[in-house]
């Protein structure tokens, strides 16, 4: 069922161990191994944990975020510092993904 949706929260900085890339810090954090059904580690990672991790410019973010209810579209991000960001996200879910919202915030902040 589609419905409009407010969330508000912080996304985390995951930081990579040594020469780790996106893909090996993807594996790590799943702890299995490559279901058939994915491509890469971390297509299967977004997948199988929505919402609880992010990508944006090859970093990974954790998120954390509580659902708050008003009656506009909203799109923010702030750097908060300490490699993590703050964001508020309002949308209507059949036409936008939680990961298309954050992107939308990122790209207004530019």
């Amino acid at each position: 069922m589609s419905d409009t949706v407010h969330y508000k929260g912080k996304l985390q900085e995951i930081i990579k161990l040594g020469n780790e890339t996106l893909e090996e810090q993807c594996k790590r954090i799943l702890d299995k191994e490559l279901d058939d059904d994915y491509i890469s580690y971390q297509e299967y990672l977004l997948d199988e944990c929505y919402q609880k991790y992010i990508v944006h410019d090859n970093i990974l973010y954790s998120v954390e975020k509580q659902n708050v209810a008003q009656d506009q579209d909203i799109f923010n991000i702030s750097y908060s510092g300490c490699c993590s960001f703050n964001f508020e996200v309002r949308y209507y879910n059949d036409s936008c993904s939680f990961d298309e919202a954050i992107e939308h915030a990122f790209d207004r902040r530019r």
